[in-house]
């Protein structure tokens, strides 16, 4: 890929021929990239349909980060002959891309930072005026949305930015219509000259007292290039690199060793030496993502049983109904063979925390087989602090129970199916606040099998617990999103999209081309959360509170009942 801002000649800037909106995208907030409190509307479905088009922007168009919901930043057009460059240069995600990847408004054939200046002015359609305010600065989020942690230094060397527009004068938009310059004001000022000027020549004064005289130019680089002028080059590595850890990182596989008939012990040591001491621990409850099978599009999330960024140890169960996780991690997976980690978070921590509870506290661990993984760090937390809490572990046979010799036995109680020992979940779990001795705000836990995390479910909504006393982990069938058969129809455009006993919302949107972004597929990060405009909904997963529910679904594990009305 050539670089577009190294090397720049200045001069006259071509005239872009007429063209056409070839697609035409918009988006809504929603969580992204799997880390825990980032948020973007970056994932942009297509629209077919007349849209709206005004000072703000497009009808039904979200913007997160508070400076783009400026009049300057109102549309976002990419070129798309950008992406088969990115193609040849990062082959291992060529599957990422695809047009609309960069979170573009508008498509068209023959745009392009070269024959752009700022200030132009375009008619699109019969009556919207649109000017070119600036390129697109790139941020962290993007080597979030690519999975690589230099995607946006990357995008910054190459120039291939996208740009923005602002609103003269709106009106009603739609793919097919033309775009046609109607006039240009600053000519010898292309996207390309001012980037070279943001990030080559950046000590240029002379360029830089003439950009900030530039008729149409957007009130953010009129502030950065004044302060330029007083204060110097900004520091750019915050907008680069952001203050979230770049997920995907390098991870060998050092060692696998079988714990009982169905559990094997993985443990896997890092590649990447460059990791900051500050991004190596885990939080509560820590999980990693797993990144495998034909061109690494396959994802799953496994709890971590101990270790941190460096070296960590997963204890997996090969699934009797495993979607290919389990199966290729048991049968496929070799000592020496080196996967893709993303350190997991997950939307539902609760909000008491073992440092700050009031009052005496009682923790008690409902698991079921390889569920005992997620909480053993919890558990030996709790353990060295001495606090007031009991583990109720059913299994199939105390042979199969897979490390339960990292359990303190005397808060232990297991549950063997083959002794004749049922674990009945009623008996176990008390009030919220429990004063049968003496009063003991109670803590539940719970991961294991479909069965069992709805019976817990059940219980502690029938006794009133609040969300906050309560840590549910999903894994199973229950975080498929199979079950009875359903329509989902799309707001916008009217589709009607039939999803099958077999598949999930999800998968359903993704074939028809909807690209909604997912994580962990258990519903435990939001990551694939839809807005739901009508119809019932039965709602599974951990991620949605409870007010949440009444106007969004997990698009991975929850489905609708009869039709439901979706917005993605």
């Amino acid at each position: 890929m050539g670089s577009q801002v190294t090397g720049f000649e200045p001069g006259l800037a071509p005239l872009p021929p007429k063209d056409v909106i070839v697609g035409l995208r918009t988006g809504r907030i929603r969580p992204f990239g799997g880390v825990k409190g980032l948020f973007s509307a970056i994932n942009k479905q297509p629209r077919r349909d007349k849209i709206q088009l005004s000072v703000g922007g497009f009808s039904g168009d979200e913007r997160q980060y508070i400076h783009h919901k400026s009049p300057d930043n109102a549309i976002h057009q990419y070129d798309p002959r950008h992406y088969e460059d990115w193609k040849r240069v990062l082959p291992d995600r060529e599957h990422k891309f695809k047009v609309g990847a960069f979170g573009e408004n508008i498509s068209s054939a023959h745009l392009s930072e070269n024959n752009l200046c700022v200030g132009d002015k375009f008619r699109l359609g019969p009556e919207a005026i649109v000017q070119i305010t600036m390129f697109r600065q790139p941020c962290y989020k993007l080597n979030h949305r690519f999975e690589y942690k230099k995607m946006s230094n990357l995008i910054q060397s190459t120039g291939y930015t996208g740009w923005y527009y602002r609103v003269i004068q709106g009106g009603e938009v739609q793919e097919g219509d033309e775009i046609e310059l109607i006039e240009r004001i600053n000519p010898f000022w292309s996207l390309s000259r001012i980037q070279h000027i943001m990030y080559t020549e950046t000590d240029n004064i002379e360029a830089i007292t003439e950009i900030i005289q530039l008729e149409g130019l957007s009130k953010e680089f009129l502030t950065l290039f004044q302060d330029r002028l007083t204060k110097g080059t900004e520091n750019m590595n915050g907008r680069l690199l952001g203050n979230f850890a770049v997920p995907w990182q390098q991870f060998k596989l050092v060692e696998k060793t079988r714990l009982t008939p169905r559990v094997q012990r993985f443990v896997f040591e890092s590649e990447d030496q460059d990791t900051e001491s500050e991004d190596l621990r885990f939080g509560r409850f820590p999980h990693v993502r797993l990144k495998f099978g034909p061109d690494s599009k396959f994802t799953r999330a496994y709890s971590v049983v101990s270790g941190d960024m460096k070296s960590f140890e997963l204890g997996i169960a090969k699934d009797d109904n495993s979607r290919g996780g389990s199966q290729f991690l048991h049968d496929d997976l070799d000592i020496g063979d080196v996967l893709e980690v993303a350190k997991g978070h997950n939307a539902n921590i609760p909000i008491i925390s073992n440092d700050q509870d009031a009052g005496p506290t009682k923790h008690i661990f409902v698991l079921g087989g390889i569920g005992v993984t997620a909480f053993i760090s919890e558990i030996k937390t709790l353990e060295k602090k001495s606090a007031n809490f009991e583990i109720h572990y059913a299994v199939r046979s105390r042979k199969e129970a897979a490390y339960l010799d990292h359990l303190p036995m005397k808060n232990t109680t297991v549950y063997a199916k083959d002794e004749g020992r049922r674990l009945d979940v009623a008996a176990i779990i008390p009030p919220p606040k429990d004063c049968r001795d003496d009063c003991f705000k109670s803590l539940v836990y719970c991961c294991g099998p479909p069965s069992l995390l709805i019976s817990c479910q059940d219980i502690t909504t029938k006794l009133g617990y609040p969300r906050s006393q309560l840590h549910f982990e999903e894994f199973g069938s229950i975080g498929t999103g199979t079950g009875e058969p359903f329509e989902a129809e799309i707001k916008n455009t009217g589709q009607i999209l039939k999803v099958p006993r077999e598949k999930s919302l999800l998968d359903i949107l993704n074939e028809a081309g909807f690209g909604i972004d997912s994580s962990c597929l258990a519903g435990n990060c939001g990551t694939c959360m839809v807005d739901v405009c009508k119809g019932n909904v039965i709602h599974r997963g951990t991620a949605l509170e409870d007010e949440q529910k009444e106007s969004s679904m997990l698009s991975c594990v929850s489905r609708g009942k009869g039709r439901i009305v979706i917005n993605c």
